[in-house]
C-alpha cells in the first residue's frame, strides 16, 4: 500500500497540477528515495516499487520519470542484494544525488546554449510552464539580450498564467494570449522556444497539449521553432518501435461537476495533458549535448544505452524488486 502522505503527490502528478516536469519527477524522486531511508526493512522496499509503478502508471508519458525510477531503482536493487537494507538506504540516497545534479547540469548547460539564439529586439513565444525555459529566458537576460515573450495560456492546466507572471518578475515584456489564437499572433513571432516531456528516437516531442499546432503555426509562417531540453528525457524504449502514452488531465478541468450533473451523459469532456509534434516542425532540439537535428535524436540514443538498447523494462525491474524484497 501506498503510505497516505504520497496519494496526494500521486494525484497530483497524475494530473498535471505541478506545472514543470522537471519539478514533477524530482517530487516523485523525493518521495521515493523517503520511503526507503524512512521505512523498515522488506517494507520499505516493497512500498519503493509500489509508489514506483504507480508513479509510473499514472505519468506514462514522461521519459524523465522512466529513466530516473529505472536507475535508482537499479541501484537499490543490486546494493539490497549485497549489503541488505543499509546499503540499499545508501544507495538510494547517492542516486537520487547524482540524478539531481545530472538533472541541473543538463538544465544550465541545455539553457546557456539555447539564450544564444536569442537576439536583441526578438519577440520569442512559449507555452506551459518550463524551467528550461525559465532558465533559458534568465540567462538572456543574463547576456545583456532586450527580448519580449508571447505565452499561451495553455489549458486545461493553464500553467501559461503561471509561466507569464514568473518571467514577467523577471522584467521580460510579457503578452499572455488564448491558445486559439496562436496562429494570429505567430506574424509577430520571431522565434518560437518550447519544451519537452519526451523525446521519441525518431525526434517527434511530446509536450504539453498544443504545442503541435503552435508548431504547425509557426512552419506555415517559416518561423524557426526550438526544444530546449534533456537527454535524460529522451525515450530509449521508442527506439524499438515502443509508443509513447499521452496522459490527459480531470475533465473537470473543463466540464465542472454541476454542468456534468446537469447535462448528464449528453456531452462528454476530454481533456488531454500532451500531443506529438513531428521532427518536421522542429528546427532544432537543444540539449546539454549542444544543437541537434531531431533525426540526430535516434544516434544519441543508441550512443547512450547501446545497441540494442541496453534498458531493462521499467515494469520488470520493478517486480524483480519486489520479489527479492519477499524472499
Amino acid at each position: 500500500m501506498i503510505p497516505e502522505e504520497y496519494v496526494k503527490l500521486v494525484e497530483d502528478i497524475k494530473y498535471g497540477r505541478i506545472y514543470s516536469s522537471t519539478e514533477t519527477v524530482i517530487h516523485g524522486l523525493e518521495a521515493l528515495r523517503n520511503l526507503v531511508l524512512r521505512g523498515g526493512n522488506r517494507e520499505a522496499i516493497l512500498s519503493f516499487a509500489e509508489l514506483a509503478e504507480k508513479l509510473v502508471e499514472v505519468r506514462p508519458t514522461s521519459a524523465l520519470l522512466k529513466n530516473s525510477i529505472r536507475e535508482m531503482a537499479l541501484s537499490l536493487l543490486e546494493a539490497y542484494r549485497s549489503g541488505g537494507i543499509e546499503a540499499a538506504r545508501e544507495a538510494v540516497s547517492e542516486a537520487y544525488e547524482k540524478l539531481r545534479e545530472r538533472m541541473e547540469r543538463s538544465l544550465e548547460t541545455a539553457a546557456a546554449i539555447a539564450a544564444k539564439r536569442i537576439e536583441d529586439g526578438n519577440v520569442v513565444l512559449t507555452n506551459s510552464y518550463s524551467v528550461f525555459i525559465k532558465k533559458t529566458f534568465e540567462k538572456a537576460l543574463s547576456d545583456g539580450k532586450d527580448f519580449n515573450v508571447y505565452v499561451t495560456e495553455s489549458r486545461p492546466g493553464s500553467e501559461g498564467l503561471n509561466f507569464a507572471e514568473t518571467i514577467s518578475r523577471m522584467g521580460l515584456p510579457v503578452t499572455l494570449i488564448v491558445d486559439s489564437a496562436t496562429r494570429y499572433f505567430m506574424k509577430k513571432i520571431d522565434k518560437v522556444f518550447l519544451a519537452s516531456e519526451a523525446v521519441a528516437a525518431n525526434g517527434a516531442v511530446i509536450n504539453k497539449v498544443g504545442t503541435s499546432l503552435i508548431a504547425l503555426a509557426a512552419n506555415e509562417a517559416r518561423v524557426r521553432v526550438f526544444i530546449v531540453t534533456s537527454t535524460l528525457k529522451f525515450s530509449p524504449e521508442t527506439i524499438l518501435g515502443e509508443y509513447v502514452e499521452l496522459a490527459e488531465a480531470d475533465p473537470n478541468l473543463i466540464l465542472p461537476p454541476e454542468k456534468r450533473e446537469a447535462w448528464g451523459s449528453r456531452v462528454k469532456a476530454k481533456a488531454p495533458l500532451f500531443d506529438v509534434t513531428p521532427p518536421e516542425y522542429i528546427d532544432a532540439i537543444i540539449t546539454e549535448r549542444g544543437l541537434i537535428a531531431p533525426q540526430v535524436v535516434v544516434m544519441l540514443i543508441r550512443e547512450i544505452y547501446g545497441w540494442p538498447p541496453r534498458v531493462a523494462k521499467i515494469e520488470e525491474e520493478l517486480r524483480e524488486l519486489k520479489k527479492v524484497a519477499r524472499g
